[in-house]
């Protein structure tokens, strides 16, 4: 599913999408070809308890908590420098 869809279905709504097929561009920006809507939330709370209850099961996958007012996901990937504990 593109983002325009899931716009279209979940109109101002926050959303637990997961990434399907998506790629990094030269801008560090990821772009989200294609998304898979887990769930739908009022409030950004929610979601986020939702988001950390599944990426602590799997942690691999591709999880985002986005608002569907948002034209594009605009995702900027960060550089983690450092040594993680």
């Amino acid at each position: 599913m593109k983002w325009e869809d899931v716009c279209q279905a979940f109109p101002g709504e926050w959303v637990l999408i997961e990434a399907i097929q998506a790629h990094t561009n030269e801008a560090s920006e990821r772009i989200l070809e294609d998304v898979a809507p887990l769930d739908k939330f009022s409030n950004s709370s929610e979601a986020m308890r939702a988001y950390q209850e599944i990426h602590r099961e799997n942690p691999i996958r591709e999880l985002y908590v986005l608002h569907t007012s948002r034209k594009t996901p605009n995702i900027i990937e960060k550089k983690w420098v450092g040594v993680r504990r």
